[in-house]
């Protein structure tokens, strides 16, 4: 369900995966789909990485807090990063928050 402004998002917002949307890794990236609504979402290496991090909820906070032990980044970069993309997953159906 989109937010609709109902629910803040910033970096202590849960965020989850929508569980009828389908999804498949191609080479290293992920495609989801949410067949309701005819959204095609396409995610390169590090958005499949999020993706995969996100089949439990999780805070923006935690998830850049696991990231940047993988990536080479400021955290404060990647948390803005992470919320300008689950933001617009969140518009397309694709990711909850609560």
């Amino acid at each position: 369900m989109p937010n609709s402004g109902q629910v803040p998002l910033d970096r202590s917002t849960h965020f989850w995966r929508v569980a009828d949307v389908l999804a498949t890794e191609v080479g290293g990236e992920m495609v989801i789909m949410n067949v309701e609504k005819g959204v095609y979402f396409g995610l390169d290496p590090i958005g499949t990485d999020i993706w995969k991090r996100l089949e439990e909820s999780i805070t923006v906070a935690a998830l850049a807090g696991a990231l940047v032990q993988v990536y080479d980044a400021d955290i404060a970069c990647i948390e803005r990063d992470v919320l300008a993309l689950l933001t617009r997953m969140v518009e397309q159906g694709l990711v909850e928050v609560g």
